[in-house]
């Protein structure tokens, strides 16, 4: 069980670190941008910052379940990436469907991976609602 338990916080801090700085980077680029345009944005204009806001969020987020899902083929839990990648979601997502299951020797990493996806999902949701309200503050400075 040790090295399982090793496997998956060495993995879980490997993610942290892809989130951490997906968000840092994200949050300067919005913040540089928000510094140089001052005045009123349209709509549409803040409609297209957040999403593209959660594109690069989630895109973290997938690189993520494939880190996982990576390390779950090289372990040889699953013959094929499309299952290691399915299975990897499920867990991330804290979904737990238990239609595929690794061996019991690794699956302490599926708990693992599901800890890891509530903490990165709550990073980004925080980030999001960051994003929302500096965008909600630069409106109201400008009326």
């Amino acid at each position: 069980m040790l090295v399982p338990l090793l496997v998956g916080i060495l993995t879980i801090f490997i993610n942290m670190l892809v989130q951490v700085f997906t968000v840092v980077v994200l949050i300067r680029f919005f913040a540089n941008r928000r510094k140089n345009k001052i005045e009123l944005r349209s709509l549409s204009e803040d409609s297209w910052m957040l999403a593209f806001c959660l594109v690069v969020l989630f895109a973290g987020n997938i690189f993520q379940f494939t880190l996982w899902a990576s390390l779950f083929m090289y372990l040889g839990e699953f013959q094929d990436f499309a299952t290691a990648f399915y299975h990897s979601t499920v867990n991330f997502a804290s979904l737990g469907y238990g239609d595929i299951v690794m061996s019991e020797q690794w699956r302490l990493l599926g708990a693992l991976e599901a800890a890891n996806g509530v903490l990165m999902f709550g990073l980004t949701a925080g980030t999001l609602f960051s994003i929302m309200q500096n965008m909600v503050h630069q409106h109201q400075s400008t009326h």
